[in-house]
């Protein structure tokens, strides 16, 4: 008896960061509390591809990302004094640079009326003949297809790994919310896999 699998990603997270000596990033750190410019630009460079990957995801648009990229930085810089060096710097810088993102999100959702999930609702999944010929890119590409606060809540939820509470809770939503959108960005991903991945 097989079973259909989850869509599961194997992708950055704050828990996914490990705290390793590096005197080099130390070097910039102490730079950019002394307001450094050429250590701000480092650390920034050092940061950038992995951050703006993130903020892709979740806005879709390079313009929008960009905006809550360099929000999350001048965030990162202003708070560098109270970073006490016990803990992964990389998920330090992770964790604000995400908590613009969901600002930025949370604005947006004032702005979205959506309908809540019902607790009969038969939840989409995905044949396994589609899943195993796709590739994490192809999906990543399939999500930014995806309506803006829909891809945001799947993000959250089948990437970073939250609960409908916590997904509630941060964007001001209910949890029925919550489960809607990721429903409905399960619904329009299976239909887009089966479409274009299926093997004949």
């Amino acid at each position: 008896m097989s079973s259909t699998p989850e869509i599961s990603l194997s992708i950055a997270s704050e828990h996914s960061f490990v705290a390793l000596p590096d005197p080099e990033l130390a070097k910039l750190i102490e730079g950019c509390k002394a307001n450094e410019r050429s250590a701000q630009e480092a650390l920034y460079k050092r940061y950038y591809g992995k951050m703006m990957a993130m903020c892709m995801r979740y806005t879709g648009n390079r313009d929008d990302a960009m905006e809550v990229l360099n929000t999350g930085f001048l965030k990162v810089f202003k708070s560098l004094a109270s970073y006490q060096s016990n803990g992964s710097f990389d998920g330090w810088v992770y964790k604000i640079i995400y908590n613009s993102v969901i600002d930025k999100l949370r604005k947006r959702m004032k702005e979205t009326k959506t309908v809540e999930v019902e607790q009969d609702m038969v939840v989409p999944t995905i044949d396994s003949s589609s899943v195993q010929h796709l590739y994490v890119k192809d999906l990543m590409n399939l999500m930014q297809e995806l309506p803006e606060s829909s891809r945001a809540v799947f993000n959250m939820f089948a990437i970073e790994g939250y609960q409908h509470s916590e997904i509630a809770e941060m964007l001001n939503i209910s949890e029925g919310t919550s489960k809607w959108h990721v429903n409905h960005a399960r619904k329009i991903l299976k239909q887009r896999i089966e479409t274009s991945y299926t093997k004949s």
